[in-house]
């Protein structure tokens, strides 16, 4: 019985490879800059604050703001509220 699972095993085609993830796009960011304000609030909320937990919790809350204000501006754009401004020079 533990020969034919064997058998079975070997016939198998390997798992295709995983697919290249890019990092550093603006998804991963607002995902990540999320996920740290939920944590760090409910960690605040539950356990209380120090001066330390006040500085980071203000630098992800920054971190936040960017991504969210990134993303609410593109979305002006598309939609046509907004018109994108040229580069200056």
């Amino acid at each position: 019985m533990e020969g034919g699972s064997e058998a079975a095993t070997k016939q198998q085609a390997p798992p295709p490879p995983l697919p290249e993830w890019k990092w550093r796009t603006m998804p991963v960011f607002i995902a990540l800059s999320a996920g740290l304000f939920v944590g760090l609030y409910l960690g605040m909320v539950a356990t209380g604050t120090g001066i330390a937990a006040t500085v980071i919790f203000l630098v992800v809350a920054g971190m936040l703001g960017i991504s969210v204000s990134r993303y609410v501006m593109r979305l002006l754009m598309q939609r046509g509220i907004i018109k994108p401004q040229a580069r200056r020079r």
